[in-house]
């Protein structure tokens, strides 16, 4: 393929799929950073209880102190730039608070610390586990560099969210490529060419061809709203109110490519009676 050659509409969902993909680790990764935050106030706490200041293994606190504050630069690094190797940094940190914890430990047994060789037993236990916990999310980091071998760039990050917030804002009364589904989930979607882009709440994404894509009319009559049929890959949602913007704009989307829509079923009305009030 040449530079003059057009991205083939295939490529281009690839691409959108894996910056939406890489960009929910990012968001799990500034989320994480507030955890990350508390529990480095959390190990300022151990350090203040666990070192004692008049003793005279100072470096103990050195080793603490140096710990907390690492804990809290992970953290901060994590919420102002995400990223996969938040994901590295955070086990790092964990697996030196937990290993120095069991290493702590084994050194008051024997006896190179104070403590007269008495082991306590639930630091050495929160010491394993935070180890374990570390090991666990270093391999997910591993897990994730397999992923997103070709990771995608800020920039592309940047412009997939202010893609996000158009699609979030779309009328489809002003914008053509617009649609929203009153189904369940609720979809706001935008009709891009041969691509047609959703957003459910909380900012899940499909992403998908104009062929996986079916959406069927039917017309109720008298003031009752039309109801919609939606499938997407397959997969169907349950009936929802249809608004004729929405309808208007899909047909006119599928007759680009040559797909027919076919017309709305129109289903006869029924007769009012007082027995359809006690219904």
């Amino acid at each position: 393929m040449t530079d003059d050659e057009p991205i083939r509409p295939e490529e281009v969902r690839n691409i959108l799929r894996r910056v939406s993909a890489y960009r929910e680790v990012c968001e799990r990764v500034r989320r994480g950073s507030t955890g990350a935050l508390f529990f480095g106030a959390i190990m300022l706490a151990f350090w203040w209880y666990l070192v004692d200041p008049k003793q005279e293994f100072k470096w103990l606190s050195v080793v603490y102190l140096t710990l907390a504050c690492m804990e809290f630069g992970s953290g901060l690094l994590n919420r102002l730039f995400p990223s996969a190797e938040g994901v590295l940094l955070a086990a790092l940190v964990l697996m030196s608070f937990g290993g120095w914890n069991v290493a702590r430990e084994l050194m008051k047994w024997q006896q190179m610390l104070p403590g007269q060789g008495r082991v306590d037993v639930i630091f050495l236990v929160f010491g394993a586990m935070w180890l374990f916990q570390g090991f666990r999310q270093a391999q997910g980091y591993l897990q994730l560099r397999r992923e997103f071998a070709d990771r995608p760039t800020r920039a592309q990050i940047r412009w997939f969210d202010d893609l996000l917030r158009e699609i979030k804002y779309s009328d489809p009364k002003t914008d053509a490529q617009a649609v929203f589904f009153d189904t369940a989930p609720a979809l706001t979607g935008k009709l891009l060419g041969d691509t047609a882009f959703f957003i459910e709440k909380g900012d899940a994404t499909t992403i998908v061809s104009r062929r996986e894509v079916h959406l069927d009319r039917e017309e109720i009559g008298g003031d009752r709203p039309a109801r919609g049929y939606l499938t997407i890959s397959g997969v169907q949602f349950p009936p929802f109110p249809l608004g004729s913007k929405t309808w208007e704009n899909y047909v006119a989307w599928k007759r680009e490519a040559g797909q027919d829509p076919g017309p709305p079923v129109v289903r006869p009305a029924r007769r009012h009676s007082d027995e359809d009030d006690r219904d």
